[in-house]
């Protein structure tokens, strides 16, 4: 039989939990919704069940390769949103969103194969694809497998399933003591051609935007992506526009790209999750770039990019009397650069891991990245010296309960007068499956900046992981955050719409400044709390509604003793 190498991270299925005879009533009405409320978890994704059959009898995938069996057919199976032959979902509501909801079209897909009739089969290559489809926000997943093998010739068939991504509607989310809102109508399947057609209008803590976006991933049935924006605020405006034709496989051997955006906005500084001074802020950025590569050897490609960047910030007075404090310096900065990667072929499946009811990529293999360029007048910049950036990826995996990544990342300028602008981040992510299914999480990150720009800030709150405080709480040159947290992964699916998890949590952290605090703003915070998370299972993305009620035990007694966050994540 046909398989897939390299180690799957699977929790075991649970089961749902029987009612009481008490609540019978109650649930006997609740069953008359579509699916019931309380629908038990299916084993995994039922596209994996259909490969595994389509496969019964063929030669394992080491033997196809081994006898240099090459590509026959290439069938592209779509599925429709809701599977009838699924239990529960063969309801009337059901099988009318399927009739409603447009296909992706089978050539969107056929442009994204990485493999085509007549090469050598190579399950790294379908693998790799699988993965490039699952990347695709109107994809619910991929699973890509030979069906039949004759004459040295291998027929595959490509399984995916669409998920709704029309979305029109009003949203609403908490963090830090501070509402936001947002107006959409948004496709990112416009009439399944893969395109992702957007109007939103936001309104938060620091502005009401209305945006309209544009973006093709296949400009034209190729590999070059366009994406268009355009905004129009309450303290400005946005204009960009991005046509890149990316490093878009392991493989790949070029690629190159174009960005230009103008900005104008006003921004904000805080202390103590207050509002100390605000300015306009104008920038105009423009990027260019051209890579290339030898392609994957050894499981490993390296890739060089040469480019040219100009970005320009200018100041003003943004008319707000309560701040009129000093400006920010203006700053233009011109340089052309080189930068150098690294990327590792290795990666594993996970499920139940930070999604719910998804197949996720898990990158382990070793990743780097490190960019050099000079800054200089010559080409209008208004200062001389180096501009770096640096980043680092690498995971590992200890059987099949534990998995541990570790990223640090830094960036900055070097002149005459040593560091500025300099930051240094670190972090470790380790998930451990302790309780059956479910996962005990933590993660530590670091932080150490210099000479920050003025508009610039290290920020600690609400907003970017210490739940029980305001946003924007604490400021500094160093931080660190510790997140200990016990996910739970129940069975249950939602009328086969949302799935459901929960979380009990522990955050403790810290900003402060290392040459002293005059105001005294920097000591240890800490918050216990806990939460729920709902996973949309029919649309794009892989959305994650965070839902958490957290406790400060520290701060000024001015801090609320009880914070709410309602947020939607990428992740658990």
């Amino acid at each position: 039989m046909g398989h897939k190498t390299g180690r799957k991270w699977i929790p075991p299925t649970g089961q749902a939990t029987p009612c009481t005879a008490r609540w019978s009533i109650f649930w006997a009405l609740l069953w008359l919704l579509p699916g019931g409320l309380w629908a038990a978890e299916q084993p995994r994704v039922p596209i994996h069940a259909a490969c595994a059959a389509a496969q019964e009898g063929l030669p394992s995938d080491e033997a196809l390769e081994a006898d240099g069996a090459v590509i026959g057919e290439v069938t592209i199976q779509i599925g429709d949103i809701f599977d009838p032959g699924v239990p529960g979902e063969n309801h009337w509501a059901y099988r009318t969103v399927n009739r409603l909801h447009r296909k992706t079209r089978d050539g969107v897909l056929e442009h994204q194969l990485l493999f085509h009739p007549g090469e050598r089969y190579s399950r790294d290559r379908l693998q790799e694809t699988e993965r490039l489809l699952r990347r695709d926000g109107y994809l619910f997943d991929a699973e890509i497998c030979p069906i039949r093998y004759a004459d040295h010739r291998v027929d595959v068939m490509v399984i995916t399933r669409d998920v709704w991504t029309l979305k029109a509607g009003v949203s609403f989310g908490r963090s830090g003591g501070e509402n936001h809102t947002s107006y959409q109508v948004e496709d990112s399947n416009f009439l399944g051609t893969g395109r992702e057609l957007t109007f939103k209008y936001t309104t938060d803590v620091d502005r009401s935007t209305s945006l309209l976006r544009f973006t093709d991933e296949h400009l034209f049935g190729s590999w070059t992506q366009l994406g268009v924006r355009y905004a129009e605020s309450s303290d400005g405006f946005l204009r960009g526009v991005k046509v890149e034709r990316p490093f878009y496989a392991l493989n790949a051997r070029w690629a190159a790209g174009l960005e230009a955006a103008t900005e104008e906005r006003t921004d904000s500084l805080y202390t103590l999750g207050d509002v100390r001074d605000r300015f306009g802020h104008d920038t105009d950025f423009v990027e260019g770039h051209w890579g290339f590569s030898s392609g994957l050897h050894e499981r490993t490609t390296r890739r060089w990019r040469v480019g040219a960047t100009f970005e320009r910030h200018h100041f003003f007075d943004a008319g707000d009397a309560e701040f009129p404090s000093a400006l920010p310096p203006d700053r233009t900065l011109a340089y052309p650069w080189v930068q150098f990667e690294l990327l590792e072929d290795r990666f594993v499946e996970g499920y139940a891991f930070s999604q719910l009811g998804r197949t996720e990529d898990l990158a382990l293999g070793t990743a780097l990245r490190a960019r050099l360029g000079y800054s200089s007048s010559a080409l209008g910049a208004d200062r001389e010296g180096a501009i770096f950036a640096l980043g680092a990826s690498q995971g590992w995996q200890a059987g099949d309960k534990l998995l541990v990544f570790g990223r640090a990342h830094s960036d900055g300028r070097w002149n005459d007068g040593g560091l500025e602008n300099f930051s240094l981040g670190t972090e470790a992510e380790l998930f451990w499956r302790d309780l059956g299914p479910h996962l005990f999480y933590a993660r530590l990150g670091l932080d150490v900046t210099r000479d920050l720009d003025p508009d610039r800030q290290l920020l600690l709150g609400g907003d970017n992981g210490l739940r029980g405080y305001p946003l924007r709480y604490q400021e500094g040159d160093r931080r660190f955050l510790l997140t200990l947290e016990q996910r739970f992964f129940t069975p249950w699916h939602l009328f086969h719409l949302v799935r459901v998890g929960g979380a009990v949590f522990f955050d403790i952290g810290r900003s402060w400044f290392s040459g002293g605090d005059p105001i005294d703003q920097g000591k240890l915070l800490r918050d216990v709390g806990f939460g729920l998370r709902l996973a949309p299972s029919r649309s794009g993305r892989g959305n994650v509604i965070h839902v958490d009620i957290a406790f400060p035990l520290d701060g000024q007694d001015t801090i609320s003793g009880t914070q709410i966050l309602v947020r939607t994540r990428n992740s658990f």
